[in-house]
């Protein structure tokens, strides 16, 4: 994906297609939630090497999960989100900004974190149906 706001839509519109019937609706919303949020954060917060550095992703099934892997764009440095999350409920409710760390960690079933290879990796994990 390229490191762009408007390239954030398209491709959770295409991921969900990719995920048709393997995930229970409730799933599939916390789903499309979390890619939604990783993807814009690594958008807004990550800072590539170039420009034309991409925000790299791959969709697998592993047993009874669905797995996404998110890849940082080249040259980004390390942020672990499990480090700089608030609670939820110690984030002021009118405020605009600060609740998506807390909603990747609270709505994905298993989250991951850390360098594979050369790019840092984010790995969202949801129960698939049975």
């Amino acid at each position: 994906m390229a490191n762009r706001l408007a390239e954030v839509d398209p491709t959770v519109l295409l991921l969900k297609q990719r995920l048709e019937g393997l995930l229970p609706d409730e799933a599939q919303f916390r789903f499309d939630l979390c890619v939604t949020e990783a993807l814009t954060n690594l958008v807004l917060h990550a800072k590539p090497s170039t420009q034309e550095a991409t925000i790299d992703g791959q969709l697998t099934v592993r047993g009874d999960e669905v797995v996404i892997e998110l890849f940082d764009p080249e040259g980004a440095q390390p942020f672990d989100l499990r480090d700089n999350a608030r609670s939820l409920s110690d984030i002021d409710a009118m405020a605009e900004g600060g609740r998506g760390l807390g909603l990747i960690l609270e709505c994905a079933d298993r989250v991951n974190y850390g360098s594979v290879g050369r790019r840092n990796r984010l790995e969202l994990a949801f129960k698939a149906q049975s």
